[in-house]
C-alpha cells in the first residue's frame, strides 16, 4: 500500500520510491540507505555490496529487477547532477546527501498519504519496513539463517526478536481461552 501511494512521475517520487523499495524489499537500514554509494551498486553482477553502518560488516544483497528499475528511474531522471557519490540526495540546492532524520520524514509523508495507521505504538520510520520484511519472510517459512543474512545480523539472536514480535501479533488475534470454554 505504501509503495503504491508514491507518485513516481516527479523527482521526489522517483527518489522516495527507490529509498522505500530498498527498505521494503532488501531490509536496508536507514543509515545504509543514506550512505549508499554509486559504486556499491554492482550492475553487472546484479548485487548491492555495502559495509553496514551499524556493524561495519560487509553485506551483499541481490539487485532484483524491481529494485534495479527503481534505482535506474531515479538515477536517470530524478537525481540532480553533482559530484557527490552518495546515491540519494536532497531535492533542493545545494544538492547534498541526507543527514539525520530525513529518511524518517520520507516514510512518514508517504505513509500518511497512503492512509496507513498503526494499531499499536512501535517504530514508524524506515525500520518499520525492515521489520515488515522480516515478518513477511517468517510467514513464508523462510529459514532464520536466511532472514539473518538478508538483514545483515551478526547472530541469530538478533533475528529471533522478529519471531517474538510475530508471537505478539498472534496474541493480539488469539481467542480468550475462557471464552472458548464457556461456549461449549
Amino acid at each position: 500500500k505504501l509503495l503504491r501511494a508514491i507518485d513516481r512521475s516527479s523527482a521526489k517520487g522517483k527518489r522516495d520510491y527507490a529509498i522505500l523499495i530498498l527498505a521494503c524489499r532488501l531490509g536496508l537500514r536507514a543509515g545504509d540507505i543514506r550512505m549508499l554509494q554509486l559504486d556499491d551498486i554492482k550492475w553487472e553482477e546484479s548485487r548491492i555490496e555495502i559495509r553496514q553502518s551499524k556493524t561495519n560488516t560487509p553485506l551483499c544483497l541481490p539487485l532484483t529487477e524491481e529494485v534495479g528499475q527503481a534505482l535506474i528511474a531515479y538515477l536517470r531522471s530524478g537525481r540532480p547532477k553533482t559530484a557527490h557519490r552518495q546515491v540519494f540526495l536532497k531535492l533542493l540546492p545545494p544538492f547534498e546527501p541526507f543527514t539525520g532524520t530525513n529518511l524518517y520524514h520520507i516514510v512518514t509523508y508517504w505513509r500518511c498519504l497512503a492512509g496507513i495507521t498503526f494499531r499499536t505504538p512501535h517504530r514508524r520510520g524506515l525500520h518499520s519496513l525492515r521489520h515488515s520484511l522480516a515478518t513477511r519472510l517468517l510467514h513464508e517459512d523462510t529459514p532464520f539463517q536466511t532472514i539473518s543474512g538478508i538483514l545483515g545480523h551478526l547472530n541469530l539472536e538478533s533475528t529471533r526478536i522478529y519471531a517474538k514480535a510475530d508471537v505478539e501479533s498472534l496474541r493480539n488475534v488469539a481467542l480468550d481461552t475462557e471464552e472458548v470454554r464457556h461456549d461449549r
